[in-house]
């Protein structure tokens, strides 16, 4: 990591990440990355190794449809790591619109039915961390300069108080700004409600309260989403599509934080469909990949323009290779027509 990333799940100073390569009889290839997370502390190297290793043994020579069938089986594995078969998906399918001659933003548009889309020129967040307030301005003054005009703002609700004087003197060195405060699980219910309250009070330009009770509070989140005034987003509450219809259901969210790590790239393009049919906005974010892993949703937000917020910055997080699948200039990201 370029900085310490600190979340209200801890702290991380390295990113440890697998690169997977899928190469087809006919010399075509596609690369994925899986991130292990902060979140998800069972996903380790080893558990995400392992998991393509047991997917690869059975993928040998077989069709590419084929292959897509088997992935699709291994997400109920008891081995399955979401990363690893999220990773797994993005290679093939890289590989596939490379077979295809077409570029993978048309690959990916094509599988949402928007057969003449064209690519748009897409703006991203950039994350500051739940560091010390005065560290924290001057990281979104910096980004400020560099043109951002969104920024994901951590806090852990461990110390609300601080977490607010972050938030605000992140405002004030970046005050053309929208943020996005991220929590991570960090509050309860009613200590998630008071801090909404005290941003609405001190009038801060917060447009999305993400994932701020533990993922299974879903009568939590059902009671922000009708009381706290700021629209609500889920994170860690929304891995599958299962999750996605009973968080639905249960009218627990404004907004869908959408991720290919953890769902998968068909796993997230049903969940996409889901959100436009129930009229939720929809975020798309990563984890901690380089620009290799975060090429495939890069090119799902610029081919298909249904993301309200864009989160991915994790090329600007970590010391990773340099972006080839996607352009990038300050917070602005793009892909070949062609």
């Amino acid at each position: 990591m370029r900085q310490p990333f600190i979340t209200a799940r801890g702290k991380k100073h390295v990113s440890r990440n697998l690169l997977v390569q899928v190469a087809l009889s006919n010399g075509t290839t596609g690369i994925g990355e899986a991130s292990a997370s902060l979140a998800w502390k069972t996903e380790t190297l080893a558990v995400m190794t392992r998991c393509v290793t047991a997917v690869a043994a059975q993928w040998r020579s077989r069709p590419v449809a084929e292959a897509w069938a088997v992935i699709g089986h291994a997400w109920d594995a008891p081995w399955a790591s979401p990363a690893a078969l999220s990773a797994l998906e993005c290679a093939l399918a890289t590989a596939e619109a490379q077979a295809n001659g077409r570029p993978l933003w048309r690959a990916l548009a094509g599988r949402l039915g928007m057969t003449r889309a064209r690519p748009r020129r897409i703006m991203t967040s950039l994350t500051i961390s739940a560091w010390p307030r005065e560290i924290a301005a001057r990281a979104a003054g910096r980004a400020a300069h560099q043109g951002f005009r969104q920024l994901k703002v951590k806090v852990t609700g461990r110390d609300p108080d601080e977490d607010l004087a972050r938030v605000l003197l992140v405002h004030q060195a970046a005050p053309a700004a929208t943020l996005l405060v991220d929590a991570n699980q960090g509050f309860s219910a009613r200590g998630a409600l008071a801090f909404a309250r005290a941003i609405r009070l001190l009038k801060l330009p917060v447009v999305l309260f993400e994932q701020p009770v533990p993922a299974d509070d879903l009568d939590g989140l059902r009671a922000l989403t009708r009381d706290a005034g700021i629209p609500i987003a889920v994170d860690e509450s929304l891995r599958s599509a299962r999750d996605a219809r009973r968080l639905i259901q249960r009218r627990a969210a404004h907004c869908f934080n959408v991720k290919l790590a953890k769902s998968g790239l068909l796993g997230t393009l049903e969940i996409t469909r889901l959100a436009r049919r129930a009229h939720l906005t929809l975020m798309l974010g990563c984890m901690a990949e380089s620009a290799v892993g975060l090429a495939p949703s890069v090119h799902l937000a610029c081919g298909t323009g249904l993301f309200t917020y864009v989160d991915l910055d994790s090329h600007l997080l970590v010391r990773g290779p340099r972006a080839t699948a996607f352009q990038t200039r300050g917070p602005r990201l793009w892909v070949n027509a062609s």
